[in-house]
């Protein structure tokens, strides 16, 4: 394999085409499955949550984040296919999503296992 031949127009065009990621057909199934699976989840873990005794606002904020959180990661999906920019969105959205979650697992646990 050499170096790659930059002579005529035709040869750089090909080597700069935009690449917009997933087909909208791909994006539509996978943004489903995402929305209903990873929400069932959220849903049976802050229930779980539900029951712990902190603060009601604190509490309200924590269950509340992950769905804010998944509509911001998977909706930066298609925004990216448009505008890079939103890559950041997704990873803030996803960070959201596993912060939220790991508060609500570990503090579940904690109330149920360690608390006296």
């Amino acid at each position: 394999m050499g170096l790659v031949s930059l002579i005529s127009y035709e040869e750089i065009k090909d080597l700069t085409k935009i690449d917009l990621g997933e087909s909208v057909k791909t994006l539509a199934r996978v943004s489903h499955v995402h929305f209903f699976g990873i929400s069932f989840i959220f849903i049976w873990t802050s229930l779980i949550f539900s029951f712990s005794c902190i603060n009601k606002y604190l509490k309200t904020t924590i269950i509340l984040t992950p769905f804010i959180a998944i509509w911001l990661d998977i909706g930066s999906w298609w925004f990216t296919r448009y505008e890079p920019g939103f890559a950041y969105t997704v990873i803030i959205g996803g960070g959201l999503m596993g912060a939220s979650f790991t508060i609500q697992i570990l503090f579940s646990l904690y109330e149920l296992w360690l608390k006296k």
